[in-house]
């Protein structure tokens, strides 16, 4: 008789632990007073699944039709205000940057990054350490050498024999073109590019890309909301996780090795200027220098300097060959902005190649959600002309 009442006490107290979390679910996913409108959530997952239904970009775009071009979302009890249109970001990101420039505090980013880092670093003097040295080398080790369009047209000349490799044949253009961006982004950070062969960094590769469209899965989404789901052993951010720290093994040997010959304050990539700042600031308990952070640092920094120009590239090449009737060997007038990686990627590829898909197969021009959106896979014929 005692073990039931004991028992039955336990199961009581479970249930009201329970009710108690639920209760306080529901009070933190209600509107605020003043906050911007919304679309109505189902109860503890607020407006993830409406998420999930459908492309994120397209759902947003359907309620700012509803709300204005500023509106609210209910992540599972995080509250999200969206912006969509121009003024409204301009007024955010420009007139009112400092204001947003902080990063909030999500279980996602302090379990990949602890905060630190670069892009999703706490506003404050890390962040401003941070982007002030990632500035200053790409000035230095990049855009701002007189050799460095000679460079990217070299990595050119180097995309372009690798395509020319498949004499014609389909082949799916992301990760030559993938390879091809980082390798300029690889410059600034350790001063070397990778071959297209390269197996190891091929692989990373795929990691990050694959960890990109992760971070924005609904199921991701739900771990920020009930971080508790990180105990299960299974699941899509215990996937996100593992290939992070898979990378962050593979960024630490590649650190170890570009800095092996390295001069004190004579640095020759981003790396170097990083460990100058950490030995100038070894005494300084304020610092937020450290081996951790420039892992993390350069880790986004590629992710950066890769994602966007590579799917704007990979979106460009799909409408060319979508609409064959606008291509052709003519030099830009734009040629003085020549120093632009993407005007050399592409219009390289254009003067050297006439594109096409193969059989008249029009791909699906449906995009996937990542960092930016990006054009599902597809074949692309490469004939030289």
């Amino acid at each position: 008789m005692w073990e039931l009442s004991v028992a039955a006490a336990l199961g009581c107290a479970l249930v009201l632990l329970v009710l108690s979390l639920v209760v306080r679910q529901l009070l933190k996913q209600r509107r605020p007073a003043g906050f911007p409108p919304g679309p109505a959530g189902l109860p503890l997952i607020g407006n993830i699944h409406a998420l999930a239904a459908e492309q994120p970009h397209v759902y947003m775009r359907k309620q700012s039709q509803l709300h204005g071009q500023i509106f609210s979302l209910d992540l599972g009890g995080i509250s999200a205000i969206v912006l969509n249109g121009y003024d409204a970001i301009k007024e955010c990101l420009v007139h009112q940057s400092e204001v947003f420039a902080d990063r909030p505090s999500l279980p996602l980013f302090k379990k990949m990054t602890k905060m630190g880092g670069l892009l999703n670093s706490k506003y404050g003097r890390g962040w401003t350490e941070h982007r002030k040295l990632a500035v200053n080398s790409f000035r230095i080790f990049g855009y701002g050498q007189k050799s460095f369009e000679h460079k990217i047209s070299e990595e050119c000349m180097i995309f372009l024999d690798a395509i020319d490799t498949y004499k014609g044949k389909p082949f799916d253009l992301k990760h030559l073109i993938t390879n091809a961006v980082s390798n300029i982004t690889n410059l600034i950070l350790f001063g070397e590019r990778f071959t297209y062969e390269d197996i190891e960094f091929q692989h990373m590769i795929e990691i990050f890309s694959e960890n990109i469209e992760l971070a924005a899965s609904a199921a991701v989404f739900l771990y920020n909301a009930f971080p508790l789901i990180g105990i299960l052993p299974f699941g899509k951010h215990q996937q996100l996780f593992k290939n992070a720290a898979e990378v962050y093994d593979f960024l630490n040997d590649l650190i170890e090795r570009v800095s092996e010959n390295r001069k004190s304050q004579s640095p020759r990539h981003f790396v170097d200027a990083y460990l100058d700042e950490m030995d100038r600031s070894k005494n300084d308990p304020e610092s937020t220098y450290s081996t951790e952070n420039l892992i993390f640092s350069v880790g986004e920094l590629i992710i950066a300097g890769t994602e966007t120009t590579t799917n704007v590239l990979r979106w460009a090449v799909l409408f060319m060959a979508l609409y064959p009737n606008i291509q052709g060997r003519r030099h830009c007038l734009g040629e003085q902005l020549a120093r632009m990686e993407m005007y050399l990627f592409f219009t390289s590829l254009l003067q050297r190649f006439h594109l096409h898909f193969p059989h008249n197969l029009i791909p699906d021009l449906k995009p996937r959600l990542g960092m930016t959106l990006q054009p599902q896979p597809y074949l692309i014929c490469a004939e030289r002309r």
